[in-house]
């Protein structure tokens, strides 16, 4: 596991690094043309110096933060890490991610075309003046737009939470199951920028649906032994006709400092102090008067991947129910195929924030979530059994989401002869 962590740190750190100063260096260059070509700035090693030191300084975050991240894992009994205070997190930690958001966004915006461009002269088309003029202006212009939308749209995201509704249609008569409402939620992590607060609002959104039950992906905290009593004390607000159950997360493991195992002890032990179960690899069985309904609850994570024969033990038991539900933590397509093949209706998953940062940009999803997984959030099918991957609360890495607003699931299950829709 220690290796295996180690690994994907550097490969993730050398690509995260390597690809932001490639990115940098062409922002720093486009914005000193532009404001070159705009007539009010006349020294170009002047402005390339303050372009530069500007970029570099805000910088230092992210790169510190990245080696800090490299060494804990290299390291796992170390304390170090950057101090959790108001001025590192609202001067620099943001600031900077807001930085790279801003860059990163232009560049995917107007690299291309200036690729284009670079293209057509190299089969010696000429470009007028008069075009270029043009380009840098809209390369200006998408600096000045997304150096304001983009703290805006955090905000908005940060403050809001969507309520996604699905109707999954059951081959059954059973009166008892229709209209069951089943809430799923994921990836809460409670920190202190998701605070009681944050996460008070989301609970109030998911009582005001009136669930029959409520189930979530696991990640209740980011990563900090603090918030557990916190967290357990805030879900156990949490209303529904049948009880709150959850799987197990990647970050419930990661409490104490890589002792995962007090880490999800210790959770799992303040949540169902609380009304909340957190199963580890189990089967839930709910009677609605004589309907059965099967519920299964998979270790999905870094930590404990899941294990082909558990899976197959848990989806061979009570075969006889009327509804199938498997929760995982990480969405995994070899997964979804074999609860399809159980007879599984619905496969609930969380882990990736919806994508957390979603760029902009023409008829593509570009966000680095995909470098891990095809499943971003949203439905997938997989013959009639529906996976949902649930957009989350909480944050990792950076502390904002970006196009990928909270959501809360609601499932309502409609009984009848006919197939789904």
């Amino acid at each position: 596991m220690t290796e295996r962590m180690i690994i994907v740190t550097l490969l993730r750190a050398f690509i995260f690094l390597s690809t932001i100063f490639i990115i940098q260096f062409y922002f720093a260059k486009r914005l000193r043309n532009s404001l070159l070509q705009s007539g009010y700035f006349k020294d170009k090693r002047k402005l390339s110096i303050a372009i530069v030191s500007v970029i570099l300084f805000f910088d230092l975050f992210p790169v510190f933060n990245t080696f800090a991240s490299i060494y804990g894992v290299i390291n796992p009994t170390t304390n170090f890490e950057i101090p959790k205070v108001f001025v590192i997190d609202y001067f620099f930690r943001i600031p900077s991610w807001m930085l790279i958001l801003i860059i990163v966004q232009v560049f995917l915006l107007s690299a291309p075309i200036d690729l284009f461009f670079f293209a057509l002269k190299k089969i010696n088309l000429k470009i007028s003046n008069r075009l270029n003029f043009y380009i840098s202006r809209y390369f200006f212009l998408l600096v000045i737009f997304f150096t304001g939308y983009i703290p805006l749209r955090i905000y908005y995201e940060f403050k809001n939470v969507v309520v996604e509704k699905r109707t999954y249609h059951i081959n059954s008569h059973n009166p008892e199951l229709n209209n069951f409402r089943i809430a799923f939620i994921s990836d809460i992590q409670a920190d202190r920028f998701t605070d009681a607060k944050r996460v008070t609002n989301y609970i109030s959104k998911i009582n005001e649906l009136n669930p029959d039950i409520v189930l979530a992906g696991g990640d209740f905290l980011t990563g900090d032994s603090d918030y557990i009593p916190i967290i357990a004390s805030l879900v156990k607000n949490i209303k529904s006709n049948y009880g709150v159950y959850s799987c197990i997360g990647d970050h419930d493991f990661f409490a104490f400092k890589r002792n995962y195992w007090r880490s999800i002890a210790e959770v799992k032990t303040a949540l169902e102090k609380n009304n909340v179960k957190m199963i580890d690899d189990g089967n839930l069985i709910l009677m609605i008067n004589e309907s059965k309904i099967k519920i299964t609850f998979l270790t999905n994570t870094y930590v404990k991947s899941y294990n082909e024969k558990i899976l197959d033990s848990l989806a061979q038991a009570n075969q006889d129910a009327k509804l199938k539900i498997l929760v995982t933590h990480q969405p995994d397509e070899k997964i979804a195929l074999k609860a399809n093949e159980y007879g599984y209706n619905l496969y609930l998953t969380g882990h990736t924030h919806g994508g957390q940062v979603n760029f902009l940009f023409p008829f593509l999803n570009i966000t680095p979530v995909r470098l891990e997984t095809k499943f971003i959030s949203g439905d997938y099918w997989f013959g009639d059994l529906l996976m949902i991957v649930n957009r989350g609360l909480g944050m990792s890495t950076m502390p904002i989401r970006y196009h990928s607003i909270p959501e809360i699931s609601l499932i309502e299950i409609k009984t009848e002869s006919s197939a789904h829709n």
